[in-house]
């Protein structure tokens, strides 16, 4: 078994250090063209593997610098799904994992929710605890309210004919 590491470890070196064909190498390790590229292509996995882990870990720490998805796809030179993944999984590290609820559940509007966030919370300096009154309030009576609403226009609108 170790014999057969030490192989593939030559055959790595090779062909990726030395930049050996895999003729050449196939000549010096007396094995078949066939062997060598199941242990290339293998090696070539786990090296793209290790590069994708080093980018995703490159872009939690710039995420954890407060950076932003644009920046942190400039500096890593991703596209935007790509960096939207990895912010999502950021989140999931973070403990934050409600975010990437929200945003699956509001199919990535989850800017409908930053609106009423500044827009009710922060401009007009509402607690939570208003803007659940408000939410409540609009969802259970404003139906209600329509409706007398209604009435009282139709109302209005009869005692002007009959005037």
């Amino acid at each position: 078994m170790e014999k057969t590491e030490q192989r593939k470890k030559r055959v790595i070196d090779l062909y990726f250090n030395q930049h050996k064909s895999y003729a050449e190498i196939a000549q010096i390790e007396h094995i078949s063209p066939r062997d060598i590229y199941a242990i290339i292509k293998e090696e070539k996995a786990r090296r793209q593997k290790n590069k994708q882990q080093e980018l995703s870990a490159r872009a939690y720490e710039l995420f954890n610098e407060k950076k932003t998805t644009v920046e942190v796809a400039i500096a890593l030179n991703l596209t935007e799904p790509r960096v939207s993944k990895m912010y999502r999984e950021y989140w999931k590290l973070r403990g934050r994992d409600i975010l990437n609820l929200i945003y699956k559940e509001t199919n990535g509007k989850i800017w409908t929710f930053l609106k009423l966030y500044k827009e009710l919370i922060k401009k007009r300096h509402m607690t939570i605890e208003q803007v659940a009154n408000t939410l409540e309030t609009a969802i259970h009576k404003l139906p209600y309210m329509e409706s007398l609403y209604i009435q009282a226009k139709d109302q209005a609108e009869k005692m002007q004919c009959t005037i």
